[in-house]
């Protein structure tokens, strides 16, 4: 049911209801909406690893359910599951300025969209344009550093590069 609903609308809706509308409670708000397709896309990656060769054969073997799943299973979506997790943070931080920019949070509160919402009242009508800059490049180079930093992981975490990294070495060393 979550994956149908339109979420920035119904955020919008919920985050303008509700009359605290401190940084808890924005991050209750995105967390409530923001988690279905990160587990769809974690419950599809499990499925395809559960009925694969090298599973059926430790199961077949008579693994127990319990090594299957933490040292057969999870090792293989350590990279999905650090994919999904930087995506729903970077996503977090972008739902957070734009409900911030909005005008939908605290006014105490200091974020990224506050800035540019302080910077597009002020610095816009006086022809500022560079109040904009700062924010903006913080929000481009998060989303930028949580890419860079799920390629690292990727490239540590994936078992098919890992084999292809010890094959390489190991023709090197030879």
């Amino acid at each position: 049911m979550f994956l149908v609903l339109p979420v920035l609308p119904l955020t919008l809706i919920v985050a303008g209801y509700v009359q605290d509308t401190g940084p808890v409670t924005i991050a209750l708000i995105i967390g409530l909406f923001g988690w279905a397709p990160g587990a769809r896309t974690l419950r599809a990656q499990t499925l395809s690893l559960r009925g694969r060769d090298f599973v059926m054969a430790m199961r077949m073997l008579g693994e127990t359910r319990t090594r299957l799943i933490f040292v057969e299973v999870l090792p293989h979506l350590a990279g999905w599951i650090s994919a999904m997790f930087l995506h729903l943070v970077l996503g977090a931080v972008l739902a957070e300025a734009g409900l911030a920019f909005l005008g939908i949070s605290s006014a105490d509160t200091v974020s990224w969209g506050t800035i540019i919402d302080q910077a597009r009242q002020v610095a816009l009508l006086n022809g500022m344009w560079w109040w904009f800059v700062p924010p903006g490049l913080c929000i481009a180079l998060l989303g930028t550093a949580t890419g860079l930093v799920n390629f690292g992981i990727d490239e540590v975490m994936n078992p098919r590069l890992r084999t292809a990294d010890i094959k390489a070495m190991r023709k090197a060393l030879a």
